[in-house]
């Protein structure tokens, strides 16, 4: 066992040297950011000042060579190899989230267009989830490895959940859902896990960057606004391909009822019909304001979109502690929100 210390808050574990930094932390209960798990996202970066650490492949994508230069890790794809003296921020606000798990029921199946469905799990009895805006579970059936999948509710009626899930071509469990899944099908969820989620400590006016069904988790943190009565100014860029890929009809209805909620839907392959904008998502919004210090972006989507958002937002002056992000990857194993 080798000892863990963060130079931020002055608190250690132990580590193993058979689990990664990330998963010995939570399980000792420290609340340190992170998001897919699966070396992607890049938001369990940590500064490893002394010490060293092990990939168990190639040096993960998130990690640039500035990060490299930097000695900054990614503490979900990395383990130790002494003790460590790591330099990471820890989130209060997840210090009283538990992850659990649970049954749960199948409530509804609802197709929402050509390749989107809304499932719609409840969680029986008198128990419920207690979780942030934003945040996703691991949905469990004896048939297939657990699949992550971003919550698309506000945590108001939280025995109840709402998700968003894409067909993908060659996904077994998408392909699962769409075509067997029925309601009153018993499965297990564990979860909440993840730290995309409103920073309510903010009045900074928000940009929410989505692609697809990347709406789905900012859906709930913008319900959670709404709820809190919040006059934060909300700027939503939803990017799909062609008009018939926007599902809801919600942004829409936002804009019209709440003045601080402005909707610009936004299309990469229009039709001669289309009169909005058009062009990658992050590349519109970068478009639309010259400067964007003062803004707070929530990105959340397909890894490309995500990883180019974050440059851009950073190259557009967005401090990097008011940058947060959420990124799915397709694959038959993992199919994080398809």
């Amino acid at each position: 066992m080798f000892t863990v210390l963060n130079q931020v808050s002055g608190k250690s574990f132990q580590c193993g040297s058979d689990e990664t930094v990330l998963d010995s932390a939570l399980s000792n209960g420290f609340n340190f950011p992170y998001g897919c798990q699966n070396g992607f996202c890049g938001q369990c970066k940590a500064v490893i000042l002394n010490g060293e650490i092990e990939y168990a492949g190639p040096t993960p994508e998130a990690i640039s060579e500035e990060d490299h230069d930097a000695n900054i890790a990614l503490l979900c794809q990395c383990t130790a190899k002494s003790d460590l003296y790591i330099a990471v921020d820890e989130l209060d606000s997840l210090a009283n989230i538990q992850i659990r798990s649970m049954p749960c029921r199948v409530e509804e199946v609802n197709h929402l267009n050509h390749d989107v469905i809304q499932l719609i799990l409840k969680i029986p009895g008198s128990q419920s989830l207690q979780y942030l805006a934003g945040q996703y579970i691991d949905i469990e059936h004896p048939d297939f490895e657990p699949r992550a999948f971003s919550i698309a509710n506000a945590p108001v009626n939280s025995n109840l959940l709402e998700f968003h899930i894409r067909l993908v071509e060659d996904g077994q469990f998408t392909n699962f859902v769409f075509n067997t899944l029925t309601e009153k099908t018993i499965l297990r969820i564990e979860g909440p896990k993840g730290s995309f989620f409103l920073r309510e400590d903010s009045n900074c006016p928000i940009i929410f960057i989505a692609g697809g069904t990347g709406f789905g988790p900012i859906k709930a943190i913008i319900e959670h606004l709404i709820l809190m009565n919040s006059m934060r100014t909300v700027h939503l860029y939803w990017g799909v391909r062609a008009e018939q890929d926007f599902y809801l009809n919600l942004p829409s209805e936002w804009s019209e009822k709440h003045t601080n909620i402005n909707f610009i839907p936004v299309l990469s392959e229009p039709d001669n019909t289309w009169s909005g904008k058009s062009g990658f998502v992050h590349e519109v919004v970068m478009n639309d304001f010259e400067n964007l210090i003062d803004f707070e972006v929530y990105a959340c989507g397909p890894p490309v979109m995500v990883k180019a958002a974050a440059k851009s937002c950073i190259e557009n002056k967005v401090k990097k502690e008011n940058f947060f992000s959420d990124s799915f990857e397709y694959a038959n194993v993992i199919e994080a929100n398809d």
